[in-house]
Parts: C-alpha cells; sequence; structure tokens
C-alpha cells in the first residue's frame, strides 16, 4: 500500500486536475460522498443517527459540508458548526449548497462552547473536519483548542475527515492539540500520521477512500513509501529437494557474561525461521545455554575475553554466503577488539546484520561508519537500532529521529546500508524506498524482542531473500508473532520465538 505525504498528495491532486480534467470541485464532491459511505459501512441505516459536523474555513471545512449535504439524504439530523467563513471558492459553494438542502448552519462565534459541547453530546456522531493535512504549526488559537477538547470530551462516536485535526500530516505529530477519532476517512492514500505515532493511535480505525484519482497516477510519481502488508513481503523459497546447505548458514557472534541469553535467542529464532546451519560464537556459557534448548545448534564458544584474532580467524574461513550477525548480548567490555572484529567484517564479503552493542560500539567509532562507506560494492550491511541507538548512529537527539523516516532514509543512503529502526511503527529504508511496518503489539515490548528480530532476519537472508525483501519480511513476520501471543504482553520473549514457524504457516506470501 503506497502512502504519501502532504506535499506529495497536493501534486497528485494538481495534476488530476490540470492533466485529467478532474476538477476541484468533483474531487471535493467524491470525497465527502466517502466518508458518508464509511459510514454506512460502520453503522448500516444511517436513517435513525443524528449528526455533527463541525468545519474549518480550509477545503477540510468544504468536505465537511459535502458530508453533512449528503447526509441529508438519510436523516434531517444533521447540523453544522462552522469555524469561520470558508476561504476557497470551492469550499463557499459547497456551503451554498449544503444551505439550499435545507441544511442549518450554527456560527461558533455565536453559539460558543457550552452550547457547543451540548450539542456534541446531544447526537451520535461528530464529523471533524476542522483542519486537514495543510496544517503545520502548533494551534494556538483558544476556539480551537476548547472545540477539539470538547469533541475529545463529549462526542459518542467522532470521524475524521482525511486526518484527525491537530495531526501533523507527515510526522503524526500532535500540534499541541488534536482530535482522538474513532474512524478517519482518508482519499486517495493514506499518509504518514495514520500510521505514526501519536497520529496512529488518533486515527482509530483506517478508511482509504477512493475519489477519482486516475490510476495513471501511480507512474508518473516516484512513490518511495510504503506500508508493509502480507502483499509486499516475501515467502523463501523451500523445493523439496533441497538440503541442509541450500538454506544456508548464519553465524551469531555475541554474548557477555553479563548478557548470557541474547545471542541465545538470536540463534534459535534463525533456526526456527528456516535456515540450514546456526553457529554460535560466543561465551562457553551463552553455548551451554543455547545447546540447552536445542542441541542441533553448533557452538564455538570462546573465553570470557574475547579475542579479534580468534573470531576473524573464523570469519575468514566461512564461506562468503554465510550470513554474520554481529552485536547481541555484545557488552562494552573489550572494546577495542570488539572494534577490530567489525572492521574485519565490514571489509569481508559476507552480509553483515549489525545490532544491539554492534551499534553501539559502531557510533563511537568514526572510522567504522566511514568503512561502511567504503566497503566492497554489492556487499549489504543491515542495522537494526532501536531509537536509543539509532540516536547515537547521527549524533541526533531521540525526540528527532524517532519515527523519522526521512532521517533513516537519509543515513541509509550516505552510509549505503539498510536500516531497521524498530519502534511501535517500525521504519525500513535502504536509501531508496521507505517501509513503514504495524505489525506486533506490546508482546514485543521486552529485553530480548531485538535478538529474535535480528535472528529472523540473518534466516531470511541465508535462505536468499534479497536484503531489503529479508528486512522486509522478517520485521512484518516478527510482528505477526507477537500479535498470536494469547493474551497480549503476558509472556516472556522467549514464547515469542515458538510462534514463529507458525507465522510462516498461516500465511501466503512471494
Amino acid at each position: 500500500m503506497r502512502i504519501v505525504d502532504s506535499q506529495e498528495m497536493r501534486k497528485i491532486e494538481k495534476v488530476t486536475i490540470d492533466e485529467f480534467s478532474i476538477s476541484e470541485e468533483i474531487l471535493m464532491e467524491r470525497a465527502g460522498i466517502s466518508v458518508v459511505q464509511a459510514l454506512w459501512y460502520e453503522f448500516g441505516n444511517l436513517e435513525d443517527k443524528s449528526f455533527l459536523v463541525i468545519c474549518g474555513s480550509g477545503n477540510n471545512g468544504g468536505d465537511g459540508y459535502v458530508v453533512a449535504r449528503d447526509l441529508l439524504n438519510y436523516t434531517e439530523a444533521v447540523r453544522v458548526v462552522a469555524m469561520g467563513e470558508p476561504r476557497s471558492d470551492v469550499s463557499k459553494s459547497n456551503f451554498d449548497r449544503y444551505v439550499r438542502h435545507g441544511g442549518i448552519v450554527y456560527k461558533y462565534s455565536d453559539i460558543g462552547l457550552e452550547k457547543l459541547s451540548e450539542m456534541i453530546s446531544g447526537v451520535d456522531i461528530v464529523v471533524d473536519a476542522i483542519f486537514g493535512t495543510g496544517l503545520n504549526r502548533p494551534i494556538d488559537d483558544k476556539n480551537y483548542i476548547d472545540v477539539i477538547g470538547a469533541v475529545n470530551l463529549y462526542s459518542k462516536f467522532t470521524v475524521s475527515v482525511d486526518i484527525p485535526s491537530g495531526v501533523n500530516a507527515d510526522t503524526g505529530k500532535v500540534l499541541d492539540y488534536a482530535v482522538q477519532a474513532h474512524m478517519t476517512v482518508t482519499f486517495g492514500y493514506p499518509k504518514p500520521c495514520h500510521f505514526l505515532f501519536p497520529g496512529r493511535e488518533l486515527t482509530g480505525k483506517l478508511k482509504v477512500a477512493k475519489i477519482g484519482i486516475p490510476s495513471q497516477i501511480y507512474n508518473m510519481f516516484a512513490f518511495n513509501k510504503s506500508l508493509l502488508t502480507v502483499d509486499n513481503v516475501c515467502k523463501p523459497n523451500r523445493p523439496r529437494s533441497s538440503h541442509k546447505g541450500s538454506f544456508g548458514e548464519v553465524i551469531v557472534i555475541g554474548g557477555s557474561n553479563r548478557y548470557i541469553g541474547a545471542p541465545v535467542l538470536s540463534a534459535l529464532a534463525a533456526q526456527r525461521c528456516g535456515s540450514g546451519m546456526v553457529r554460535l560464537v560466543a561465551p562457553e556459557k551463552s553455548c551451554q545455554c543455547a545447546m540447552a534448548h536445542d542441541p542441533s545448534l553448533i557452538c564455538g564458544g570462546i573465553t570470557d575475553r574475547l579475542s579479534a584474532d580468534y573470531v576473524n580467524e573464523f570469519i575468514s574461513s566461512l564461506p562468503t554466503s554465510a550470513i554474520l550477525l554481529i552485536g547481541p548480548g555484545w557488552g562494552l567490555d573489550d572494546e577495542e577488539e570488539k572494534v577490530k572484529i567489525l572492521e574485519f567484517a565490514i571489509q569481508a564479503p559476507n552480509t553483515v546484520v549489525i545490532d544491539a552493542d554492534g551499534l553501539n560500539i559502531l557510533s563511537k567509532t568514526p572510522h567504522l561508519k566511514e568503512l561502511l562507506k567504503n566497503r566492497e560494492p554489492g556487499k549489504a550491511i543491515i542495522l537494526t537500532p532501536h531509537p536509543g541507538e539509532f540516536s547515537r548512529l547521527i549524533e541526533k537527539p531521540v525526540g528527532e529521529i524517532k519515527q523519522n523516516y526521512a532521517e533513516v532514509k537519509s543515513f541509509s543512503h550516505r552510509f549505503g546500508v539498510i536500516t531497521i529502526l524498530k519502534d511501535a511503527t517500525t521504519i525500513i529504508s535502504d536509501g531508496k524506498a521507505i517501509y513503514f511496518n504495524i505489525t506486533g503489539n506490546t508482546s514485543l515490548s521486552k529485553a530480548g524482542s531485538g535478538d529474535i528480530l535480528s535472528g529472523v532476519l540473518s534466516a531470511m537472508l541465508s535462505q536468499h531473500l534479497q536484503p531489503i525483501d529479508a528486512a522486509k519480511t522478517a520485521t512484518y513476520v516478527f510482528g505477526l508473532a507477537g500479535e498470536m501471543m494469547p493474551q497480549e504482553g503476558m509472556n516472556s520473549t522467549f514464547e515469542v520465538i515458538a510462534k514463529l514457524p507458525e507465522v510462516f504457516g498461516k500465511f501466503e506470501v512471494g
């Protein structure tokens, strides 16, 4: 599913109007009617429902007047509260049409907050048509602040037109105050705010309505943002004639006396997701733990003190097809040795996944990041930071980079890597395209979840998925495994691993 930001949507609408002769008036008409259709699907017959439509002065308000007029076809219990005079010609026209159809309009400046609150409390459904995608600054008008507060306090069911008013369309951030919608009907394409928190939570149930934008537009614009769905992830191919060598080898390099279990979680996840062979290079305690859970894992235990010479020699002995996963449970002791390992791995011909403390060491060592840019062409390196780790990598505060898809894309392009920014909405980019993943829930909000994801990712790579496809599939599947927990959040991280094979058995992809 394609996602467009506010600027892209304006371009799309302009091309639709200028090159395909579909007027702004037609687009607004279809947008408003689509909201009513969505309400039909949600509630069935609308004849016994009452409505209050709150219209701003922009085109979002114009959509609202169309909604109100179309609702009059089903019930007389429709009222409009206008926050101001319509500004555009097309909004004025739809205001006039609504009035000519017998519609009633109250000016907020005349009725005030108390009367509005009574009206909101007295209807079944409130339609939020106050602000659209053009809002990009904090709301400082007390009237709007009061109205949004009243909607959130008194509305039984709120449907927002395009986006919840007060949410930044491109970032999902609240511009100080925002409507909490039960349902949002957006037009043409979803916007980033529908999937990025807190906008994602404020959106409620999302409906995407077709309003007459020509399908040819798909090929006229370089869309680079998509939502991950079952339609755009790839399931590894496993022919019946295969053998263990067909499904590759994953090498997990990690663990410490403090974090014994982290590399074990990664190794077990890789094993459960189809890798032909999984080897663990870790302290003896981690190896013992791994063997206790699955004796088919191959362990190359090291002493408590990590030796770069030992690890690098081991990497040198591997086939170039082996996938290196570096960092789970690594810790930050013996940092010089770990820098040497990363230096060697980045320059080795193997595909490398860097996670956890591997990322922290990378962020502290500028020359390692330079090595990323200068490595062998065609070699894939995938980084799997959470917001704190990504903040350290790009040296910006967490607040600036959390769910910031532009920063993820820019960083990935600059260093020639694939980045998976793990969060409630996970963002993936190879420097060209951007993917949003919304699978998962709080069952994954636990220590060790990142270790499992890196293991799933490594298994997808070992089974010959293209690196960006492996990143997409691993993230999507891992989220689904979290959703399969019997009681959300009431689980150990380890239990998620058991769900991974079940996820692959439940859906068909690529």
